[in-house]
């Protein structure tokens, strides 16, 4: 079991690579970082079941990735809900076209093929990393991602200049 102590320092280095992750499936500087603060805290209260025969940071954005498509799905649900008399949050600061059009395009991939993108150039998880995150082999992990940079390419080929 990971002591308090050892749990920081693990997880110190990591959180810049999180927030980068998190923000790119959250699409919102709050919500990324109340996500990665949510995995932390979660982490902390479950390390006593981390294995520490296995890679603490696919463990660790295991987690993280899970809090982000929990809070995906919350905030699909609230939208549903009547917005009576509540004002829409001020939008974010505006984001360079090129970033639109990557996060367009990210979005025209399977869900499979956006998630290891998002994986391998937002959190700069390893091959190792990223099969622990998604519990798949690492074969499947680097088939899967050039699938996905050859999917990407098309798609952006196809925007429009």
């Amino acid at each position: 079991m990971l002591d308090a102590r050892a749990y920081e320092r693990a997880l110190r280095p990591l959180l810049g690579q999180a927030g980068a992750y998190a923000r790119a499936i959250l699409r919102s500087r709050a919500d990324a970082e109340d996500a990665v603060q949510q995995a932390a805290l979660k982490g902390f209260e479950r390390r006593g079941q981390y294995d520490e025969g296995r890679p603490f940071k696919g463990w660790w954005f295991a987690i993280l990735r899970n809090g982000c498509l929990d809070a995906l799905r919350r905030t699909r649900a609230a939208r549903t809900q009547s917005l009576d008399g509540v004002d829409p949050p001020a939008p974010e600061a505006a984001e360079p076209d090129d970033w639109r059009a990557l996060e367009a395009a990210l979005e025209r991939l399977s869900p499979a093929h956006r998630e290891i993108l998002r994986l391998k150039y937002f959190a700069d998880l390893s091959y190792a990393d990223m099969a622990e995150t998604l519990s798949i082999p690492v074969g499947t992990v680097m088939s899967r991602l050039h699938l996905a940079r050859k999917a990407l390419a098309q798609t952006l080929d196809k925007e429009p200049p």
